[in-house]
């Protein structure tokens, strides 16, 4: 395979933190780099659900892929893709670039008519608050020294 091939199957997701907006109607407009990488997917079905308080959109077969690793205790995979369901369903990207979020996970979060900030990250993309992501990047601005002169130690350009 070359590497023009390689790329199209594989093609590499955004990288950093993307603003966005959940509308009145819990529709989460997705930022156009977002567009774009989704369209270039062979699998384009998102599955969105929320783990540990937070929104997660799940693309690329990812859902799946994470469930089947889950597979040495069925009890516990059944436990934790029930948990998806209750508050996830799948989703599609209407031609404006939108998925609606559904609506237990909305009201669980109060992400109606709500800024909040996207993380691409391993086939899922983290969907934070406002206030979880400025809480969560304080918290690593505290030890971003020492983890930045660690990384240095180990050959990592700064």
């Amino acid at each position: 395979m070359d590497l023009a091939t390689s790329a199209m199957t594989h093609p590499r997701p955004p990288r950093g933190f993307h603003s966005a907006k959940v509308d009145a109607a819990g529709r989460l407009k997705l930022p156009a780099r977002y567009q774009e990488y989704l369209k270039l997917l062979s699998d384009k079905t998102l599955f969105v659900t929320l783990f540990q308080g937070m929104a997660r959109i799940y693309t690329n077969g990812s859902w799946e892929r994470n469930l089947e690793k889950l597979s040495p205790n069925p009890e516990a995979k059944a436990r934790i893709a029930k948990f998806g369901d209750k508050f996830g369903c799948d989703v599609d990207v209407d031609p404006q670039g939108r998925i609606t979020l559904p609506q237990l996970l909305r009201k669980e979060l109060s992400l109606e008519d709500q800024p909040v900030q996207l993380r691409f990250y391993d086939d899922v993309i983290a969907v934070y608050s406002q206030a979880r992501y400025e809480a969560e990047l304080g918290q690593i601005e505290k030890t971003i020294g020492d983890d930045l002169s660690w990384a240095a130690g180990l050959g990592f350009n700064l």
